[in-house]
């Protein structure tokens, strides 16, 4: 009886699995036809199966991540094609999630819930030739420069666009660090890109002298409209006025008392011609 006993607890421990939270499973007839995903439940939590007649695959539903790169005795990094037809070898990292509720696709397609397998193998396949097919519209200098991140949003549509009927959806991808090209290709691009900054600098202390001087000759304008003004408005009578206003005011002033000076005759005040 206990002989029994024993064998019926192990064989009902066979019969069960736990999904553990962040995953969920699938349970498959093994006998079965498994003619579409229909036939498939999704299953989380603690399963109950016949060993003997049906499997559970699990599958993680957080987010995966994985980075292609030159890294050691391993070598993973994507190389692509620019428009050129040059080289360009990049490490690439991604970030990706599985739809639970697609997961029957996931399986159907795959066979295996090995989500290393797909990652490294089918998916990688899938984004280099996404990189080769997009790679081929952009020059070198434009992957380099303003069309980097145009570039890899259509590598990650086009990657979008062939893994979504499994449940599989990309959320970031990107270059780890710059993507290399042959040292010759790169030393000709640093150039240009030096020569092109080296230029605006030049230009902008042309605009700057130019500004500069503009402003001077406005300055200078200024002044002589100024000196023109006041030219104009000195007329005779004025400067007889003003000559009459000193006058005035010295004798305002006067005490009464006449200098003393040596020379014949006494001149208090120093007579201003009228006009003429």
């Amino acid at each position: 009886m206990k002989y029994f006993t024993v064998v019926l607890a192990l064989a009902l421990a066979g019969c069960a699995q736990r999904v553990e939270p962040g995953h969920v499973g699938v349970k498959i007839n093994l006998y079965g036809g498994n003619r579409g995903v229909q036939e498939i439940p999704v299953v989380t939590g603690m399963v109950w199966y016949n060993p003997f007649t049906t499997s559970v695959y699990e599958y993680p539903t957080f987010v995966q991540v994985a980075a292609w790169q030159n890294v050691g005795d391993k070598n993973e990094e994507i190389t692509f094609n620019s428009k050129e037809g040059l080289i360009i070898r990049a490490d690439v990292s991604l970030a990706y999630q599985l739809d639970a509720v697609k997961v029957p696709h996931f399986y159907v397609q795959f066979r295996s819930d090995n989500i290393d397998g797909f990652t490294h193998g089918f998916l990688r396949n899938i984004a280099r030739d996404a990189f080769n097919e997009e790679g081929a519209g952009y020059s070198v200098e434009e992957l380099y420069s303003n069309r980097k991140e145009e570039f890899l949003t259509k590598v990650r549509a086009r990657i979008n666009g062939q893994v979504a009927d499994y449940g599989v959806k990309l959320e970031q991808m990107g270059f780890i660090g710059a993507p290399r090209l042959p040292t010759n290709v790169m030393d000709a691009l640093n150039g240009k890109i030096q020569a092109i900054q080296d230029a605006q600098r030049a230009q902008n202390r042309v605009q700057q002298a130019t500004a500069e001087a503009q402003i001077a000759v406005a300055k200078a304008r200024g002044e002589a409209e100024s000196n023109r003004i006041l030219t104009m408005s000195l007329s005779a009578s004025l400067l007889q006025w003003r000559a009459l206003e000193i006058q005035q005011l010295a004798v305002a002033r006067w005490n009464g008392t006449l200098p003393t000076f040596t020379g014949s005759g006494t001149v208090p005040f120093v007579q201003i011609p009228g006009p003429r």
